[in-house]
């Protein structure tokens, strides 16, 4: 059999196929018998090598017997570059605040969170095996051990045994048949102690944290040079349904993981306090759905019936600390960017607060759910497609409503919400001539109403096809008005 070729594994309604991950780990096995190499470059379906360079990059990494990752050193990290970036990124779609920041905070410590994508791996660290040990580890297993860990392929088991640089010339398609089939791994340890771990719809942040660092594994991060081109590039979603339904994957998998038996804090003497923390961030970082809601409910009904939400005197201390957080946030973005890089500023400062009363907040639900019993498969693989559409209205900084679900539904009734007590209030402000310090409510007011502006402008203002759907806006406008009658 030639050494590049395409696979399609089986799939039946009565086996799970455990999505990516159960892809990846068939993917090992019939690597194993074709070319057993012992470095593993994995890539997603949209992305592509940019340049001949980054492969051999990791390799300096996986190969330097000099530096103090000689003997555990698990995998190298790329950044997650795209091709269709707009240069108006209103889905902040380019994730700079995790490639271009916090992974290289995380580089400081253990190495960065495993990222699904542009990683080179070693082979025998995603088996289960432990630093400095790999091959040998396997060597001394008996063969019952073996099989009862990996599998009944004599061709897979040989492959823990032999040296990478024997390359089977002999591999027959019924033995690759075999160990990519529904069944093969019935009964063994793939998915749990093998491979791509199965417990998590987020299989790179978990297999990462539980399979590598857990063990003792450590990892780079390999970000270019500014003058160097991507090493790798991919394609990024252009309609914001898609963007949404990307994040709540990610965000109720991350959850769960963190409100499991598997916390990240729960491992912080296996790992390190500071590592498992950067772990434990990304697990709760849907929690931020509640505070943000918060802020989009109380103050706007308060506002509305003449009051303040604020402790009396607090409009400085508020002031101070928005003003500092903001120009926290703006520094790292045009450090990152190398210029002052203020409409990317606002972008990310827009679709932080979107995606948290969307995506984080629906992620929240399915989680709880799940953890009553009631949602059944409520934490599952959301799909993100992966087909490239012409993404015109992205490009000209345009949201594209189309095809939005019930997950944009709380952003636009917030977003109506937001404006109509804002409206409101002001208006019984003028008319009675009663302004108290409400300073605080109306700044929260003004600036909410600048992020939420693209949500008002596609329910009233636009009639093109991508504007947010009719369904949407009325619901949108019926629970804004009971939310301000109830208690307003």
């Amino acid at each position: 059999m030639p050494l590049l070729v395409y696979i399609s594994r089986e799939k039946r309604p009565a086996w799970p196929h455990h999505f990516k991950a159960g892809a990846l780990n068939a993917l090992l096995r019939v690597s194993s018998l074709m070319s057993n190499a012992p470095y593993v470059l994995v890539l997603d379906c949209d992305m592509y090598c940019n340049t001949r360079s980054s492969v051999l990059e990791a390799m300096c990494f996986h190969l330097d017997r000099r530096g103090r990752h000689a003997d555990d050193l698990a995998f190298v990290q790329f950044p997650q570059m795209f091709h269709n970036v707009s240069g108006n990124d209103i889905y902040a779609n380019e994730l700079r605040s995790i490639f271009s920041t916090r992974w290289k905070g995380l580089d400081g410590l253990r190495g960065p969170i495993l990222s699904g994508t542009g990683f080179c791996v070693k082979r025998d660290a995603v088996y289960g095996a432990q630093p400095a040990s790999s091959q040998d580890q396997f060597s001394s297993m008996e063969v019952g051990e073996l099989k009862a860990r990996f599998g009944h392929s004599n061709g897979h088991l040989a492959s823990l045994r032999r040296s990478w640089s024997t390359i089977a010339r002999d591999v027959l398609p019924e033995d690759a048949t075999f160990v990519a089939s529904c069944a093969y791994e019935t009964g063994t340890k793939w998915g749990e102690e093998v491979g791509f771990l199965y417990q998590s719809v987020v299989e790179d942040y978990f297999t990462g944290y539980r399979q590598l660092y857990c063990r003792g594994w450590t990892s780079v991060y390999c970000y270019p040079a500014p003058s160097r081109p991507a090493p790798f590039l991919g394609s990024v979603p252009t309609n914001l349904n898609d963007v949404l339904v990307q994040n709540k994957r990610w965000m109720s998998g991350m959850l769960a993981v963190g409100l499991s038996k598997y916390c990240p804090l729960g491992s912080a003497l296996a790992v390190s306090l500071p590592h498992s923390m950067g772990f434990a961030y990304y697990a709760f970082m849907a929690l931020y759905a509640f505070p943000v809601l918060c802020y989009a409910t109380l103050p706007q009904l308060h506002f509305f019936r003449g009051g303040t939400s604020f402790p009396e005197d607090s409009s400085l201390w508020f002031a101070a600390a928005f003003a500092s957080s903001s120009l926290q946030h703006l520094i790292e973005v045009s450090v990152a960017k190398r210029r002052l890089a203020a409409r990317t500023w606002w972008n990310e400062q827009r679709f932080w607060a979107l995606n948290a009363v969307t995506g984080q907040l629906f992620a929240c639900l399915a989680v709880a759910l799940d953890l009553v019993g009631a949602g059944g498969r409520a934490v599952d693989f959301g799909l993100t497609s992966k087909v490239s559409d012409n993404g015109g209205l992205y490009r000209d900084g345009v949201f594209d409503f189309s095809g939005c679900t019930t997950v944009l539904l709380p952003a636009t009734t917030l977003c109506l919400l937001n404006n109509a007590a804002l409206v409101g209030g002001v208006w019984k402000k003028v008319t009675s001539g009663g302004w108290s310090d409400v300073s605080g409510e109306l700044f929260l007011l003004c600036y909410a109403a600048g992020l939420s502006y693209p949500l008002l402008q596609g329910m009233f203002l636009r009639r093109d096809p991508a504007r947010v759907p009719a369904w949407i806006t009325s619901l949108s406008v019926l629970m804004a008005a009971t939310l301000l009658f109830l208690f307003g």
